[in-house]
């Protein structure tokens, strides 16, 4: 058997061959980077071999790609590619920037949520039943079916076996005075009217970084409280892609990364109704939205046919289940409902985005844009709309991206660049920096753009007289952050190879932005709105994401920041079963079209990659800016 010596803890970890040292660290507890789930694709979990060197595999390709020579010499390894092969005990150190961040993340929980009426799918009632006798030998369920039949206008009432076991005695010890609470016309709960509690619904948004639970009082329509939690799923993966391939080996990773899901929100239920002095048998519903990944993961259901070619979801329509079926701590006799989904990368998430902004009130065309590693896309209005996704990948939340990282403390996710060429940034919480965030990065691009450190392909120019332009076996580089200001003793570089990645991923955005007008004959001119929603979208400059050319070219008034509109939208579900209908509209209406599949895609994404554009006349504010200044 080998060992794993862990340093600085000095922790020892039993392992066997055949084992990675990404594994080994896992299953100890011990979470580090690793954006694409250990296949070797991101290069963020290195790590120091201290020892031991002859107990692990040659260095693989993967490792040639992301090491230097320098760090090979010294001996780095990647983690997941450090494979054991002989027994001995192996010292490996693991650096600070190779572990998982701590989620002090700054995250949006909450979003624009347009006014409904509350008339919310689960309802608490009171009703008076006429006792038995033997004038009227009714059973007692048909006394109170008869009874609700008035109150609800409809025959269609129905009760599990649960609710029938307990009508009996509940009806005769309250005698006859009943409180009832009602999933639409189901009876759900028999309480004796003596109890006052309100009832309450959970919102929950499955996010594929992060959850955020709202515990909402039905009643009243209060947002009660509010709690989220970075995706465990995270150490199998940053993207979806990265998850379904590990569902996909066996159902049994299938049901982890579905237990991980589970336990997440039980553990969010249990703080949010611990600090609202509730209790969890007081909730009744959850819904939940997600993209269609996370749909399937919180399900359990298969997604090897999601993850392929023609990319089809187990069901797109919204699916209800008991609460005690699907695991979650909520009322046992509760519902648990997943809003639609449109297609295999438009989800219940963007349907509650829709959902939230009012897009099926829409008189005039907008654009909605969710930016996230998959990135959806609504232009249109409430006659005719479109809808599409595209993987913008993993940069804007720091994968790819050298010093990447997600917008936590210490991340720079503001940066300002002077005529000199000197740097202001601010980081999260006022940290000392550990990294960079996506915000910083658009900023940070934006700027030596503007400052013409960096041409319109990305590239450094040559002979800018700054300090900060720098070169070494990594290609140039511009020092965002010096050594002695950051928390890690390395300089934050931006080299040129992670502006090429960042290119990667705005020009994916800006060409489903762009398809997405086209099929809907838009331009840009003709948007009354540009909705920006997400976490990562409500922080980024507006004028900078205009100048890197990520969003069109319109007017900064029209550029709106809605937030986290996702759980916006559950909690409209909760809230209105006029809201909910409409979820199910806004899924059928919608005309998906597969962005891959678009002749134009090709062409407008190379188009895309230049600085704002190729096509410079598609940004007249920007053309302008860069006439002025000989950019």
């Amino acid at each position: 058997m080998a060992k794993i010596i862990l340093e600085p803890e000095g922790k020892r970890i039993p392992a066997h061959r055949g084992q990675t040292l990404l594994q080994v660290l896992r299953d100890s507890g011990v979470v580090l980077e690793s954006l694409c789930g250990g296949f070797g694709a991101c290069g963020k979990d290195k790590v120091l071999i201290v020892r031991g060197q002859e107990s692990l595999n040659p260095l693989t390709r993967s490792e040639e790609k992301f090491l230097t020579l320098d760090e090979a010499r010294k001996g780095y390894r990647l983690a997941c590619q450090a494979r054991i092969i002989e027994d001995g005990d192996i010292v490996v150190f693991v650096p600070p920037e190779s572990r998982a961040r701590p989620t002090q993340r700054k995250i949006v929980s909450e979003g624009y949520m347009r006014n409904v009426t509350l008339d919310p799918f689960v309802k608490k009632i009171k009703v008076v039943l006429r006792a038995p006798s033997l004038e009227d030998p009714r059973s007692d369920y048909e006394r109170l079916v008869d009874t609700l039949r008035k109150v609800l206008e409809t025959d269609d009432v129905k009760a599990s076996l649960d609710v029938l076991r307990d009508l009996p005695d509940k009806a005769r010890n309250s005698n006859w005075s009943l409180s009832l609470v009602l999933w639409g016309n189901e009876i759900v709960s028999i309480e004796e009217t003596t109890s006052q509690r309100p009832v309450y619904g959970l919102a929950v948004d499955i996010g594929t970084s992060k959850i955020v639970v709202h515990l909402v009082n039905l009643e009243n329509g209060k947002i009660e409280r509010v709690a989220f939690a970075e995706n465990p799923q995270l150490s199998y993966g940053e993207d979806i892609m990265s998850r379904m391939s590990y569902a996909n080996i066996g159902p049994e990773n299938l049901q982890r990364l579905h237990r991980l899901l589970i336990d997440a929100i039980n553990s969010l239920i249990e703080e949010v109704v611990s600090e609202a002095g509730v209790s969890s048998e007081d909730i009744y519903e959850a819904v939940i939205v997600g993209n269609t990944a996370m749909h399937h993961f919180f399900l359990g259901l298969p997604t090897r046919y999601l993850s392929s070619s023609p990319f089809t979801p187990v069901v797109t329509r919204s699916y209800s289940l008991e609460a005690r079926e699907a695991g979650l701590k909520i009322n046992r006799r509760g519902k648990v409902t997943v809003l639609p989904v449109i297609a295999g990368y438009v989800g219940a998430d963007a349907v509650a985005d829709a959902l939230a902004i009012g897009l099926i009130e829409k008189s005039e065309n907008i654009l909605l844009v969710d930016i996230g590693t998959n990135t959806e896309i609504f232009a249109g209005n409430a006659e005719d709309y479109v809808a599409c996704s595209t993987p913008s990948g993993p940069a804007l939340e720091g994968g790819h991206i050298t010093f990447g990282m997600k917008a936590v403390e210490g991340a720079i996710g503001r940066v300002t660049i002077d005529e000199s060429g000197d740097v202001e940034y601010k980081t999260i919480n006022n940290a000392p920096p550990s990294g960079i965030c996506g915000s910083g990065i658009i900023d940070a691009v934006a700027q030596l753009f503007l400052r013409g450190i960096i041409d319109r392909r990305g590239k450094f120019v040559e002979g800018s007289a700054t300090e900060r332009l720098i070169r070494d076996e990594k290609g140039r580089g511009y020092v965002i952050a010096w050594s002695n200001e950051t928390s890690i003793g390395k300089n934050i570089v931006l080299w040129e190879k992670d502006i090429s990645e960042f290119l990667l991923a705005k020009a994916a955005i800006y060409a489903g932005i762009s398809i997405a007008l086209k099929r809907r004959k838009l331009d840009p001119e003709s948007l009354s709105e540009v909705l920006i929603a997400g976490s990562f979208g409500y922080h980024i400059d507006p004028f900078h994401a205009k100048v890197v050319g990520m969003i069109p070219d319109v007017e900064l008034e029209k550029i709106k920041f809605v937030g986290n509109t996702a759980i916006a939208g559950a909690d409209l579900a909760l809230l209105s079963r006029k809201a909910r209908e409409e979820a199910e509209i806004i899924a059928k209406r919608a005309r998906y079209f597969e962005l891959s599949l678009d002749p134009l895609f090709n062409k407008e994404f190379a188009y895309a990659l230049q600085l704002p554009h190729r096509e410079l006349e598609r940004f007249p504010s920007i053309a302008e800016i860069v006439a002025r200044k000989d950019l």
